[in-house]
């Protein structure tokens, strides 16, 4: 799980001892063709998994028969950790595209939890800089125009892959079809078409199949509303110093 070092050291610098430690939590590795359910909603939820290679999107049944997808993951997230407080999947794990998983069951990761403090502490912060980027998501989607929510999803993917990468490639390969793209966006197939070729037509972006090229990365931000996040590594969190009690730390 050796990919998986930029995820954890987003805040935290984790030394060689814990990142030999993550690798060990995995059991075995499973492999998903495009449009594969890796788990569905409602299952027992007695494992998660590492994303090693491919796109996989968090989909919410709904009652009626329909599906949301809420998430797309990319390679190094960890897939379905949500339902960990849960007895039954919170979401259904869907294949975009060939997709490799590691699987890591849930008492080895809370054997972690509870053994290496650091190790959940980047954790935490990482899924608090998710939810940071699901807030600004759904702020997108109730608030905004078809137009601006492609440019803000296609600003996200894009500093995303760059952190995966290593490097801002202007370029990606979007493997999501028309359907996924407006169940993304929350809205019509047809409108997501019409919204991509209206995109493409700004020159704000350039897309020849389900390739994307960002020609102007700052003005798809400002069209996109994406608020500028600065994320801190090895933030200094406020403790309490041990025997002052929790009052005299808020002094």
């Amino acid at each position: 799980m050796k990919t998986s070092v930029p995820k954890l050291s987003d805040f935290l610098r984790l030394d060689q001892l814990e990142l030999e430690l993550v690798e060990r939590m995995t059991i075995e590795t499973r492999q998903f063709r495009r449009h594969d359910i890796i788990r569905a909603q409602g299952e027992p939820a007695r494992e998660i998994f590492y994303l090693a290679e491919g796109w996989v999107g968090a989909c919410v049944d709904i009652a009626a028969g329909s599906r949301q997808m809420v998430k797309i993951h990319l390679p190094s997230d960890l897939l379905g950790t949500p339902s960990l407080v849960l007895d039954g999947a919170a979401e259904t794990l869907l294949a975009l595209n060939a997709v490799t998983v590691e699987v890591i069951p849930a008492s080895e990761f809370a054997k972690l939890f509870m053994s290496v403090p650091r190790l959940a502490s980047a954790m935490f912060l990482a899924a608090q800089k998710e939810r940071v980027m699901l807030m600004d998501r759904l702020t997108s989607v109730a608030r905004t125009t078809a137009m601006q929510r492609l440019a803000a999803f296609l600003v996200l993917l894009h500093q995303r892959l760059a952190v995966i990468n290593g490097k801002a490639e202007p370029a990606f390969d979007l493997p999501l079809s028309q359907e996924e793209l407006a169940d993304v966006l929350g809205i019509t197939p047809v409108h997501a078409n019409r919204t991509v070729a209206q995109l493409d037509e700004t020159g704000l972006i350039e897309r020849k199949g389900r390739r994307i090229t960002i020609r102007d990365l700052p003005g798809l931000r400002s069209l996109g509303a994406v608020p500028e996040r600065r994320f801190e590594c090895d933030p200094q969190w406020k403790v309490t110093v041990p025997g002052t009690g929790w009052r005299s730390a808020r002094a």
